[in-house]
C-alpha cells in the first residue's frame, strides 16, 4: 500500500511539473488576424527629419488577433499573428518620400513570430507631414493604421526627464525649406496637454535666423510622463503654399522623476508582497499540519520520495525558507539523516518555484476579492483550521496586492530614459556575434543573489523580476540570470536557520548552497552554448517547450517564459545531482567534521524550529517524554540495584542523571509553553497541560531513585544491612515497577493505547509486594529480630518505592487522552 501511495505521489508530481509547464499558455492553431496596432514600444510615429534623409527608426506595427481570456477571470491577451502579408504605403507620392526596402512610395512585407512588421522611411523635398498607411491586404476587414513623418523638421529635445516640479531648458522645432536653408519667421505655437501644475515659458514664438524656435518647460509634481504639443503655424508672407510647413500639431512627451517616492512605494509593494506570502504560506502550513507528519514518513523512504515531498510541501505551503528551516529543525531533532534531508532540499527547490507560475496567471482581478474574503473568515471563523483557510485567502490576495503594486509602480521607468540608459548596463541581450555579454550576465546573477539576501525571500525576488518584465523593462536574456542568482541568494536564509543547530543541520545548509551555487555555475556556462535555434541553450530549450517566441522584437509570454526557466532550472538541477547525493553529503561532511569534544544540547527530539507545525511539535514532545520517562526508569532500577547490594558507583550514575532529568522537566515545559502561545487546535491545547503534568510526575521518578540513594548512605552510616528476604522483597517491586514502565511506553509509542490498565493493575500488584514486604518487616521487628533504626528507614525506602508506582498511575491514566491527539 505505501508503494502505491508513493507510486502515485510520484506521478502526481510529474503530471503538476508538466502542467505548470505550460499552464494557460496551450499551443492552439493557427490564430485569425482581429486587428492592426502601432507598436507599443517603438511604432516610429512621427518622426522628423531634414528632406533628404532616412528616418532614424522604422515604422512598426503588430497584426493580432482576439482576446484569448485568462485563467479565472485573469487577465486576458492577444496572440500575434506571425507570416502575415503587411503593406506600407506613402498616401502622396509628390512628397517624394520612398521606402528604402523597396525604393518605392509603396512596400510589402510580412509579420515576423511576434506579429511585427516594419519598413524604413527615407523623405523626400517636401516640407511638413508625410502619412502613410499599413494595412493588412489579405484581411480587408481589418482596419488600416497611419502613421506620420515630419519633413524639414528637427526636433529640439529628445529623451527628456527631470525630476518633479524640475525645468527642462529647452523643447522646439529646428525648421528648413525645400532648398535646405532655415526657415525664419514662421509661428510655432506650444501648448500643454494634461499633468498638473506643468506650466510652460513662452506659448508663442517664431523661428529665429537658425530656424529653431525653443522654450522651457516645468514639470508638475506627480511622477508621470507630461505632454507638450507643438503646432507650426506657417503663414510667412512671400511664401507660396506649396512651400509652406503643411504639419499637424507635434508632441513632445518628457518624464518626471521622484525616486525617493518611488523607491518608498516600491519597497511598500514589496513589503505588502512578503506579507502577503508569509500569511499565505502560515495559512497553508496550518491547514497541512498534521500532513506534514505523514510527508515526514515519506521523507525517510528514500532519496526518491524525500525530493518529492520537499516539492509538494513547498508547494503546499508556498515558501522553500519555511520547508527548509522545517527540515533543519528535522535534522537537529534526529528525525532526519543528513542524507535525507538532502533529498527534501532538492524537492524543496522544485516546490518555490509555484509561486512564479502563479503570478505569471495574472491573477490581478481576484487580489481584492481574496483579500475581502480571506480576511472575513479570518475573523469570524473561530476553528484554527477554518481560520488558516481565511489566512491563506487573505494572504494569496496581499501577494497579489503587492505585485500589482510594484508593477504600476514600475510602469513610468519604462519611459525614463535615464532608467533605461542605467539599466542597460545590466542588458544580456546577445550582441552582433550572438552571444550574451559576459559581465552583464555575471551582474545580474550577483544583484538577483544580494537582492534575495536582502529581503529574506526568493519569492519577493522573483517578484521583481515578473514586474520588470511585466513592464518590458527587461528581456528574456536579462531575467534568466537574475533568476540564477536568486537561487544563490535563498540559501543564506537555510545558512542563517542553522546557525545555532548542530553539524548535520548546517551540512544541510551548506549542501543546499552547493545545489543551488553549482547549478548556477553550470547554467552560466549554457549562456554560450548557442545549440538551440542558435539561441543559448537553456534559454532555447525555454522558448521551445513554452508556447510563444520569447525571442522576437516583441517578446511573447515573456511572464511564463520567466517562471517557466525558474521550474525547469531546478528540476534539471535535481535530475543532476539526484545521484550523487551521497558523495554531496560526504562532502559536507568532510568540510564541516565531527568533533568528538561537541556538546549537544540536552534535549533529544525537541527543536524551536518545529514549533511552527504543532502536530510535529506534540509528536516530538511525546517521544523527549518517553526519553525523560526511561531515564526514571534506570535511575529506578540503580537505586533498586544499589539497595539489593549492588556496587557503590550505581549512587554517583543515579545522582549525574538527576541532573539530567531536572533538565529535561524545565525544557520540555518551556517548549510546551511556547507552543501553548502558538495557534493550536483546541484538543492540542487541552492536552498540553496534561503532558506538563505527565513531565513533572515523570521528574518525580528521579527525585525518589535519589532519596533511595540517600537511604543507601543512611544504612552505611548506621552500619546497618539489609536481610536476604528485604532485598528481594526490593527486587521484586522493581519488577513489578518494571511493568508498569513497560505499559506506558507502549500506550506513548502507540503500540497498545489500551496497556493503560496493565499499568493499573501492577500498581495493585505492587502494592501487594509493599504490603507483604511491610508486614514481614514489622513482624521481625516486633519478634526482636532486626533493629528499629534500620527498620525504620527501609519502611522509608518502600514508601518512596509506593509513591513511584503512584506516579506512574498518574502517568498511565493521562497517556491514553494524550495519544488520542498526538498520535491522531
Amino acid at each position: 500500500m505505501d508503494h502505491f501511495r508513493v507510486t502515485v505521489m510520484m506521478r502526481l508530481l510529474a503530471t503538476c511539473i508538466a502542467v505548470v509547464a505550460i499552464a494557460g499558455c496551450q499551443q492552439a492553431a493557427p490564430t485569425a488576424p482581429e486587428r492592426l496596432r502601432l507598436d507599443d514600444y517603438a511604432s516610429g510615429n512621427e518622426q522628423a527629419a531634414f528632406q533628404g534623409e532616412a528616418l532614424p527608426s522604422p515604422f512598426q506595427v503588430v497584426l493580432e488577433g482576439p482576446v484569448e481570456p485568462g485563467l479565472l477571470g485573469g487577465s486576458g491577451s492577444r496572440r500575434p499573428v506571425p507570416g502575415a502579408a503587411v503593406r506600407f504605403e506613402v498616401e502622396e507620392p509628390a512628397t517624394g518620400a520612398r521606402f528604402t526596402q523597396s525604393d518605392a512610395p509603396i512596400y510589402e512585407t510580412s509579420t515576423d513570430a511576434g506579429g511585427l512588421a516594419l519598413a524604413r522611411l527615407q523623405l523626400g523635398a517636401w516640407c511638413g507631414d508625410v502619412w502613410i498607411t499599413a494595412s493588412a491586404p489579405e484581411y480587408p476587414h481589418i482596419a488600416p493604421v497611419r502613421l506620420r513623418a515630419l519633413s524639414g523638421v528637427r526636433r529640439i529635445g529628445e529623451d527628456l526627464e527631470t525630476v518633479t516640479n524640475g525645468v527642462i531648458d529647452a523643447i522646439g522645432v529646428e525648421l528648413r525649406n525645400a532648398d535646405g536653408t532655415p526657415a525664419s519667421g514662421v509661428e510655432v505655437l506650444f501648448g500643454l496637454e494634461g499633468g498638473r501644475n506643468s506650466t510652460l515659458d513662452a506659448t508663442r514664438v517664431f523661428t529665429d535666423e537658425d530656424g529653431r524656435a525653443v522654450t522651457s518647460w516645468q514639470m508638475g509634481g506627480q511622477v508621470q510622463r507630461y505632454f507638450c504639443s507643438v503646432q507650426i503655424n506657417d503663414t510667412r508672407p512671400g511664401v507660396g503654399p506649396e512651400e509652406r510647413f503643411n504639419v499637424a500639431a507635434m508632441r513632445f512627451e518628457a518624464m518626471a522623476m521622484n525616486k525617493t517616492h518611488l523607491f518608498t512605494v516600491l519597497l511598500g509593494g514589496l513589503a505588502v508582497f512578503i506579507f502577503g506570502m508569509t500569511i499565505m504560506s502560515r495559512g497553508l502550513q496550518r491547514m497541512a499540519d498534521k500532513g506534514l507528519r505523514a510527508a515526514l514518513h515519506l521523507m525517510t523512504r528514500n532519496r526518491f520520495t524525500g525530493v518529492l515531498t520537499g516539492a509538494l510541501v513547498t508547494g503546499l505551503i508556498q515558501s522553500s525558507s519555511a520547508t527548509t528551516v522545517m527540515l533543519i529543525g528535522f535534522v537537529n531533532a534526529g528525525m532526519l539523516t543528513l542524507a535525507q534531508g538532502i533529498g527534501v532540499v532538492f524537492g524543496a527547490n522544485i516546490g518555490t518555484t509555484i509561486t512564479a507560475q502563479l503570478i505569471a496567471f495574472r491573477l490581478d482581478s481576484l487580489a481584492y476579492p481574496a483579500i475581502a474574503v480571506g480576511l472575513l473568515l479570518a475573523t469570524v471563523l473561530k476553528q484554527p483550521r477554518h481560520k488558516a483557510v481565511g489566512e491563506a485567502l487573505l494572504g494569496f490576495g496581499l501577494l497579489f496586492l503587492g505585485m500589482m503594486t510594484m508593477s504600476e509602480i514600475l510602469r513610468p521607468l519604462r519611459y525614463s530614459p535615464a532608467f533605461i540608459a542605467w539599466f542597460s548596463v545590466f542588458d544580456c541581450t546577445p550582441g552582433a556575434n550572438g552571444i550574451m555579454p559576459f559581465v552583464p550576465v555575471l551582474m545580474c546573477i550577483v544583484v538577483g543573489a544580494l537582492t534575495t539576501v536582502l529581503v529574506q525571500s526568493s519569492s519577493a525576488t522573483m517578484g521583481i523580476v515578473l514586474a520588470l518584465c511585466s513592464q518590458g523593462i527587461i528581456n528574456f536574456y536579462t531575467a534568466v540570470p537574475l533568476i540564477l542568482g536568486e537561487n544563490i541568494g535563498t540559501t543564506i536564509t537555510a545558512n542563517f536557520a542553522a546557525i545555532n543547530a548542530n553539524r548535520d543541520a548546517r551540512r544541510v545548509a551548506l549542501a543546499h548552497t552547493f545545489f543551488n551555487l553549482f547549478g548556477a555555475v553550470y547554467m552560466y556556462i549554457l549562456f554560450y552554448v548557442p545549440l538551440w535555434d542558435n539561441q543559448p541553450l537553456f534559454l532555447g530549450l525555454v522558448d521551445w517547450i513554452t508556447p510563444g517566441n520569447v525571442f522576437a522584437a516583441h517578446p511573447e509570454n515573456l511572464l511564463r517564459h520567466a517562471a517557466n526557466s525558474h521550474t525547469f532550472f531546478n528540476v534539471i538541477n535535481v535530475l543532476l545531482f539526484l545521484p550523487f547525493s551521497t558523495v554531496l553529503a560526504r562532502v559536507c561532511q568532510w568540510i564541516i567534521p565531527p568533533l568528538p569534544s561537541e556538546q549537544e544540547s540536552v534535549l533529544e527530539y525537541l527543536e524551536p524550529k518545529l514549533l511552527q507545525s504543532p502536530a510535529i511539535a506534540l509528536s516530538q514532545a511525546v517521544n523527549e517524554i518517553i526519553f525523560m520517562i526511561r531515564r526514571g526508569e534506570k535511575s529506578m532500577d540503580e537505586s533498586c540495584e544499589l539497595l539489593a547490594g549492588g556496587p557503590a558507583k550505581l549512587a554517583d550514575s543515579v545522582l549525574k542523571r538527576e541532573v539530567i532529568i531536572d533538565r529535561l522537566q524545565k525544557e520540555i515545559i518551556e517548549y510546551l509553553v511556547q507552543l501553548s502561545r502558538r495557534d493550536t487546535t483546541p484538543e492540542q491545547s487541552e492536552i498540553i497541560p496534561a503532558m506538563i503534568h505527565v513531565i513533572n510526575d515523570a521528574e518525580r521518578l528521579g527525585d525518589h531513585a535519589e532519596s533511595l540513594v540517600k537511604i543507601q548512605d543512611t544504612f552505611q552510616a548506621i552500619g546497618h544491612e539489609l536481610t536476604p528476604e528485604a532485598k528481594q522483597a526490593i527486587l521484586d517491586i522493581d519488577a513489578c515497577l518494571n511493568t508498569q514502565f513497560d505499559a506506558i511506553y507502549r500506550v506513548l509509542k502507540g503500540i497498545d493505547p489500551s496497556a493503560a490498565q496493565d499499568a493499573i493493575n501492577a500498581e495493585k500488584e505492587l502494592k501487594r509486594v509493599i504490603g507483604k514486604a511491610t508486614a514481614e518487616k514489622v513482624k521481625r521487628l516486633d519478634a526482636g529480630i532486626v533493629g528499629v533504626q534500620g527498620s525504620v528507614v527501609f519502611l522509608d525506602a518502600l514508601g518512596h518505592l509506593e509513591r513511584v508506582g503512584d506516579h506512574l498511575v498518574n502517568i498511565a491514566e493521562r497517556a491514553s487522552g494524550i495519544l488520542s491527539v498526538v498520535r491522531d
